[in-house]
């Protein structure tokens, strides 16, 4: 596209036949990619593009082109490239710990809205999934807006502005916890 231009490695994994690393021209639909992969899993419940700081996308939307205007568009990004295909095998609950983990693991702790809201966003994650929820689960899941919003806003650098963004949007759009 005119600005979007060759091509792009895409690290493909999870759900499909194929795992590996397919360059691609900007472009191709996110369906075409998973098709060089070995196709969609026919349970395929969400796929995670931009790796743990990216956002999920459902099956509604395996048509979306892969370029940086269309991404912008729908409201996602391609990020580092990482397609991950989720199948309905997989805990979600459990996936979002792990990204909340890792985002917690490596934050610098130099500013405190990444410091302190990722060890936060982890703690309500991690009662989300106990069942012992401090009031109720929207009041948990409004937490976790609120602090992706505080880091969103006030982290230095681009790891705490984009920590809960593959939380956020998996609570959005798949109804992880409702």
């Amino acid at each position: 596209t005119d600005k979007s231009t060759g091509p792009k490695l895409f690290c493909v994994s999870g759900a499909v036949a194929r795992p590996g690393t397919y360059e691609v021209e900007f472009g191709t639909t996110l369906r075409e990619l998973l098709e060089l992969a070995g196709g969609v899993a026919p349970n395929l419940r969400t796929v995670l593009l931009g790796g743990a700081a990216g956002m999920f996308v459902t099956p509604d939307d395996l048509d979306l082109r892969l370029t940086f205007e269309d991404a912008r568009e729908h409201g996602v990004t391609l990020g580092s490239g990482v397609v991950l295909a989720i199948d309905d095998r997989v805990d979600l609950g459990r996936l979002l710990m792990v990204i909340a983990a890792f985002f917690r693991d490596e934050s610098c702790g130099q500013c405190v809205p990444c410091r302190v809201g990722t060890v936060r966003q982890e703690e309500a994650l991690a009662r989300l999934l106990s069942g012992r929820t401090r009031g109720s689960v929207q009041d948990e899941l409004a937490l976790i807006a609120e602090i992706g919003e505080a880091m969103r806003d006030a982290s230095i650098c681009g790891l705490g502005q984009t920590a809960s963004s593959a939380i956020e949007s998996a609570i959005d759009k798949l109804e992880v916890y409702t």
